[in-house]
């Protein structure tokens, strides 16, 4: 999975609105200096983070993406240690201040607590576990059951979204088109299933592993609403 659209994923980006994201997630992880961003696809947040001082780790599933993430570090002049793991399967020889999990990261598990349980032992005491996820109202009356398309000088995405299922699950099918040096285009398929999570579901079970949980919306400090798109979790170890 991001495989096929590593190479193009950037430009799917809304620079504008990275930028805010990179604010709000500097904020709340003021004082925290040395971390570990999950899921970190082409690396953004790890070069943003590292170039606002932080010490950190970028990991990825994706071999694909983890290479894209390298040379865009390259690109900054940004030495970020990257490595290939799953989110369940952190595991670290130190303990570190934050973990990162952004951009629906936690969406795209069907069970979540064992990446919860895994970032709680890969803390320091008073260290934060910052994540968001896309909202039921974003997957269900924004995305599920629509059709996207993007593109730019060099690609084309054709985005299509099925129905949501019974169980809260979204699956999606890209259709990527890069031009190549001869000016053809070369098609490449890809699927993606992302769940449905409650905001409560996912409080309780951070508070169940020990973390104090603070929610927010929408890059916000304000309370979710009932049409709030995106949902930010700020669990703090204090144990």
């Amino acid at each position: 999975m991001y495989d096929a659209i590593a190479d193009c994923y950037d430009e799917l980006i809304d620079a504008d609105y990275y930028d805010k994201w990179f604010e709000f997630a500097a904020k709340l992880l003021n004082g925290k200096n040395r971390g570990v961003d999950v899921g970190c696809g082409s690396g953004a947040f790890a070069v943003e983070l590292t170039k606002r001082g932080k010490d950190v780790v970028g990991i990825d599933e994706s071999g694909a993406m983890l290479s894209k993430a390298m040379e865009n570090a390259r690109k900054c002049g940004l030495n970020i240690k990257f490595a290939l793991c799953k989110a369940e399967d952190l595991r670290l020889d130190v303990k570190t201040e934050f973990v990162t999990a952004m951009n629906d990261v936690v969406n795209y598990m069907k069970n979540p607590m064992p990446f919860f349980k895994a970032a709680y032992e890969c803390l320091t005491c008073g260290g934060m576990l910052l994540f968001d996820i896309s909202s039921r109202y974003k997957l269900e009356k924004l995305i599920a059951g629509k059709t996207f398309f993007l593109q730019s000088d060099n690609f084309a995405c054709v985005w299509e979204n099925f129905p949501l299922t019974k169980k809260g699950a979204l699956d999606m099918r890209l259709n990527i088109f890069r031009r190549r040096e001869n000016g053809l285009y070369e098609r490449k398929e890809e699927t993606h299933r992302q769940y449905v999570h409650n905001e409560k579901d996912v409080e309780e079970m951070l508070k169940s592993v020990g973390f104090e949980v603070g929610i927010y919306a929408d890059l916000t400090e304000k309370k979710p609403k009932g049409n709030s798109e995106r949902i930010h979790f700020a669990a703090v170890k204090n144990k």
